[in-house]
């Protein structure tokens, strides 16, 4: 349909209610907002949004998938009222799951997607064809010192992205500033020592202002990329930053946004959300939990993950899938052979657990991947 985009969906519909009816309801909700007799003509042609009706395909569980098109008008060119037209008041109906948008049909330069990608990262790492390697720095409570030495373990021992764990803000055991200056004198003495420079990503997530402000201090002293949590700080604002800092590599990781992918019927797939809606969006890299760990993602939806991350038909870089929260030093060989080489591995406390220290813990993943 001309000057019109499609949002898929997977729409259950509650009771005497059919697909139709609540096609028609999520369509009217996420455009016009009124009952159909106060349209004019006009307005019913330009601005509401079309179901498909004649393209529904039932899946046999009580749920059906269709397409809405949507005016591309609509978007008035602004990113915040595309998320809002994707998934604003229909979060708040049951049965509405958001599954893929045609990006193809949305305007070239709203959406731009990853500004490195997984060629640039590669590049910028020098490591041209192995699965990466990637840990976090924790527990909160630690001083700057003591995290400042597992950064220089884990970057002696090879690791080739360190990131600030989530949780790490801006406390007083570890002020962010003085955090990122620390950590960034240990990949420097480590990259003396190995001829190797690891990529630190310290977490920058915080309100508007005082993001921007941690994102030049992090650039400024060096910082390989940064650590987001979108749904913490908005997902426009990880947009933003890689629409105005295209040398910066982002790395998205999923805090608070559980509610989103968790129900079956509800909220957006994790494929759609964390391999395709972040990508467009500027993420570099996408943090998702991992089969196997404390989550609850099956293994089939951690390869979908990994194949929408890299998938080459949408009109943007591919990105890094980073599967954690399950992912042991043990487990390292079987997942590479599984997920492919084009992934981050996120590797956690079995590095701290490691008998034998954290340096030898990182070396130890250096090598598994270097074989595989």
């Amino acid at each position: 349909m001309k000057n019109h985009f499609r949002i898929h969906y997977r729409l259950t519909p509650a009771g005497p209610q059919s697909v139709a009816d609540l096609a028609r309801s999520v369509a009217y909700e996420q455009s016009v907002e009124v009952p159909d007799d106060i349209l004019t003509d006009e307005l019913r042609v330009k601005s509401t949004g079309k179901p498909a009706y004649d393209d529904i395909r039932e899946l046999g569980d009580g749920s059906y998938e269709m397409s809405i098109a949507y005016p591309v008008d609509n978007i008035g060119g602004e990113v915040t009222q595309f998320l809002n037209i994707l998934y604003g008041n229909c979060s708040l109906f049951p049965g509405v799951k958001i599954t893929d948008v045609e990006w193809n049909e949305l305007p070239n330069k709203l959406f731009t997607g990853p500004r490195i990608g997984i060629r640039g990262i590669r590049k910028t790492l020098g490591v041209k064809r192995r699965a990466l390697s990637c840990t976090a720095l924790k527990p909160i409570g630690l001083n700057t010192k003591e995290i400042a030495y597992f950064c220089l373990q884990f970057a002696s021992g090879g690791i080739d992205i360190i990131k600030d764990d989530h949780g790490m803000a801006n406390q007083k055991s570890a002020p962010f500033e003085e955090r990122v200056i620390h950590c960034m004198q240990s990949i420097e003495r480590a990259a003396d020592k190995t001829g190797k420079r690891t990529a630190y990503f310290p977490n920058i997530t915080a309100g508007t202002e005082v993001m921007m402000k941690r994102l030049d201090h992090a650039v400024s002293h060096g910082a390989g990329g940064v650590l987001i949590c979108p749904h913490l700080c908005g997902l426009e604002s990880m947009h933003h930053i890689a629409e105005k800092n295209p040398g910066i590599p982002i790395m998205a990781h999923p805090a608070f946004s559980g509610g989103y992918v968790q129900s079956a019927n509800h909220g957006m797939t994790p494929e759609f959300l964390y391999g395709i809606l972040w990508r467009a969006l500027g993420a570099d890299l996408s943090v998702y939990p991992n089969v196997g760990g404390r989550f609850s993602f099956s293994a089939g939806t951690c390869k979908s993950i990994n194949e929408t991350c890299r998938d080459s038909t949408l009109p943007f870089k591919t990105s890094f899938p980073v599967p954690g929260g399950g992912v042991q030093r043990n487990t390292i060989p079987d997942l590479a052979e599984s997920y492919g080489s084009d992934t981050v591995f996120l590797v956690g406390g079995s590095l701290y657990q490691h008998p034998k220290g954290p340096n030898f813990a990182a070396r130890e993943i250096t090598e598994a991947l270097a074989r595989h």
